[in-house]
């Protein structure tokens, strides 16, 4: 229960910042073009928390998954002739233009700042280590081999999963050669692989993962439980801090993650109560066979003085430290570039149906990532948000009506046409807009759903 109480909380603090980012960019250039701002609202529905600055209303709004700003527009405003040149339909094509892509720019900036503090500093990030290779793969002929962390795809710093599958989607159906730079983790030895996607004997319509297409399944690195809590009482019984719990009866404790956890260790002794069952037990690298009673666990469990969590062994590499600030923001521009630009090819592999919608991810994986990320430290933290304003950044100049790029291609049929679609035309393509965005909205959340009842996420 603790842990979505902090994955709800990181949600409410990533997504608020960047609608709050990507409005805020509306809003300062239509205040710049002295369009009048009559609201701007962090989040959708009921306002809940509301104030006026400089004659615009602030508020946040209950639904914390969009924002807006509501401009003067003579289009749905009665409008006294003394502001008629603060409107926005007054107000020339190419200033509209730049108030519309104003919010994406700001996400985009955001970006290119965090990578600027980043490559300033230097800092320590978990880094992306392969577990196995399927056998037959494309990876496993390119000689690519387990613990081995990938540093760089086709020269792009590869820092996380995430950032390896973004940069797969966007290139799994050009059927071309793709280089990939490691590390062994053990020897610390590099190597350079070239990966032939010509030579896939997968597609990705029955396989959601770019990873398991191309053969390569991460290391999991927290398959340890641990005891991190307990009280003299149950030392008593032979158990001690810091003991790593390896089987159960006889049997092997090697889950994921999310599934590796207290409750899952309790759940599975609930067959044995009132009987003494055995643990195996790692302490000290030596396995120790210990036998205790099952209700003695479990009714320290339930008064809370014992707990048991999985035991993190993450793997880091540095990014390297750069006191010149104009080298370290042209290399903060570029990386931004990059990634907006496979974002922008993931997201048309996606429409072009080369992508399974089962990959798209919705608030509960946001929130989950955004919470696991804060976890490894406030580097890692601050590269998921980079990637996730990336991400919203691109996704809005999508030319879907009630997005940026909707409005925008709005705009640029009235400067061919030299004047707007009529009002009803406009709401039909409001309409469809409004309609795919709901479908995808469903499909995501669905996503989240079955992937959080099946213990994904």
């Amino acid at each position: 229960m603790l842990n979505m109480v902090w994955d709800f909380i990181f949600f409410i603090i990533t997504f608020g910042l960047l609608i709050t980012v990507h409005e805020f960019g509306h809003f300062y250039m239509a205040r710049f073009y002295g369009v009048k701002v009559n609201l701007f609202s962090i989040g959708l529905g009921k306002q809940i928390v509301k104030f006026n600055i400089r004659d615009t209303n602030f508020a946040i709004s209950i639904i914390p998954i969009g924002g807006y700003i509501r401009m003067l527009d003579g289009r749905f405003d009665d409008i006294p002739v003394a502001l008629l040149n603060q409107t926005f339909n007054n107000k020339p094509i190419w200033k509209r233009a730049f108030i519309i892509l104003a919010g994406p720019a700001a996400n985009a900036i955001l970006a290119i700042f965090i990578y600027l503090l980043v490559f300033l500093k230097g800092s320590m990030v978990s880094c992306p280590v392969i577990g196995h290779i399927k056998k037959g793969s494309i990876v496993e002929k390119a000689q690519i081999e387990s613990r081995m962390a990938i540093k760089k795809i086709d020269h792009i710093d590869t820092p996380n999963w995430n950032t390896v599958r973004m940069i797969l989607m966007s290139k799994i159906d050009m059927h071309e050669n793709i280089l990939l730079t490691l590390v062994n983790i053990d020897n610390k030895i590099t190597y350079r692989r070239k990966i032939n996607l010509s030579e896939l004997k997968y597609t990705t319509n029955n396989i959601k993962d770019p990873l398991q297409i191309i053969g390569i399944i991460p290391l999991d690195l927290t398959k340890k439980l641990v005891v991190t809590k307990i009280n003299k009482e149950i030392v008593k019984n032979g158990l001690q801090l810091g003991d790593e719990i390896t089987k159960l009866e006889g049997n092997e404790l090697n889950l994921q993650y999310n599934e590796f956890n207290s409750k899952y260790f309790i759940n599975n002794i609930k067959p044995y109560l009132n009987k003494n069952i055995t643990l195996d037990i790692n302490r000290h690298d030596k396995i120790i066979k210990l036998v205790i009673n099952s209700n003695e666990i479990m009714r320290h469990y339930v008064k809370k003085n014992l707990s048991l969590a999985p035991l993190y062994n993450v793997i880091y590499y540095k990014f390297p430290q750069n006191n010149d600030i104009l080298l370290s923001f042209i290399k903060a521009v570029k990386r931004t570039y990059q990634l907006m630009k496979l974002t922008f090819y993931s997201l048309l592999n996606l429409i072009k149906g080369n992508t399974h919608l089962n990959g798209l991810s919705g608030p509960i994986s946001i929130a989950k990532g955004a919470s696991s990320s804060a976890k490894h430290g406030i580097i890692n933290y601050l590269l998921f948000l980079s990637l996730i304003s990336i991400n919203l950044s691109v996704f809005n100049l999508f030319p879907l009506p009630v997005l940026d790029g909707g409005h925008l291609l709005l705009l640029i049929v009235e400067k061919i046409r030299g004047k707007p679609l009529s009002e009803q035309v406009q709401n039909i393509f409001y309409i469809i807009g409004f309609s795919v965005l709901i479908i995808l909205i469903i499909v995501a959340l669905s996503n989240d759903f079955s992937n959080f009842i099946i213990g994904k996420i």
